[in-house]
């Protein structure tokens, strides 16, 4: 019996075949990835932005309690900035002031343009200013944290995508 080459029946798959079915899943798995990253970026991006302001919130508290001072936070559509309680010669309480503080830690903060503030004070809905120099003649912080470690009121601060 003689065996010709052309006769012989082929079984499996060759390795050429292999690595070409095994690229186009890695193509497929990387673009699915990728997509999933995308869409995923947003929440992601809420979700830092939500811890930095309560790290923040609690860092101011800590600061207020060990330097006794008392300290504020004033929220604006797309930014916040925390400030700090400046009181005026004993002769003369009403230079007490709120100033803005500009160190690195507790420096104002601006969002994402996507991204905007809502704040409940008391379970009531507070307008929020477009910038400092609407309330710059009596700035006055929304939130107060006090140096016996206690904030002011009850209150919601709900990062939303615009």
């Amino acid at each position: 019996m003689p065996c010709l080459a052309n006769d012989r029946q082929q079984q499996g798959f060759t390795l050429l075949e292999v690595l070409v079915v095994v690229f186009i899943v890695g193509v497929i798995a990387t673009m699915f990835t990728l997509a999933v990253g995308v869409a995923g970026g947003v929440d992601r991006e809420l979700r830092q932005e939500t811890e930095r302001l309560e790290t923040l919130i609690h860092l101011a508290l800590e600061d207020s309690t060990f330097q006794a001072r008392e300290l504020g936070i004033r929220f604006y559509p797309q930014s916040y900035e925390f400030s700090v309680w400046s009181r005026g010669q004993i002769a003369d309480p009403t230079d007490d002031t709120w100033i803005q503080i500009e160190d690195e830690v507790l420096a104002p903060r601006k969002l994402n343009k996507s991204f905007g503030f809502e704040l409940e004070i008391e379970g009531r809905s507070v307008v929020l200013e477009n910038s400092a120099k609407d309330v710059e003649k009596s700035y006055r912080p929304q939130i107060f944290i006090f140096s016996s470690g206690d904030i002011s009121d009850a209150f919601v601060v709900r990062i939303r995508d615009r």
